[in-house]
């Protein structure tokens, strides 16, 4: 799956278990992981191993283009946004 995210657009993916990984095709996020006590700012071209179970909270710091690889093709993805009036936007 594909997400475009505006510049300053959050949004959080509970992951329950299906995300395995977060690839960033371009843009820059700022990345928030309920497993780790630290903030990560990612760049185009960063791939991110996701945990089972995992929330992360993502904020688009350019706009960005983010791909979500699943473990099933019929995984479980929770996603939620800042302002319910927005995207994310799929491509």
């Amino acid at each position: 799956m594909r997400y475009l995210l505006a510049e300053g657009e959050i949004v959080t993916l509970r992951t329950d278990d299906a995300i395995e990984s977060l690839s960033l095709v371009a843009g820059a996020i700022w990345l928030t992981r309920s497993s780790d006590t630290r903030d990560y700012c990612l760049q185009e071209g960063t791939r991110l191993a996701v945990l089972r179970g995992e929330t992360l909270i993502i904020e688009a710091v350019t706009p960005a283009t983010l791909t979500v690889t699943c473990r099933e093709r019929r995984a479980g993805l929770h996603i939620t946004t800042a302002w319910p009036d927005t995207s994310p936007r799929t491509a």
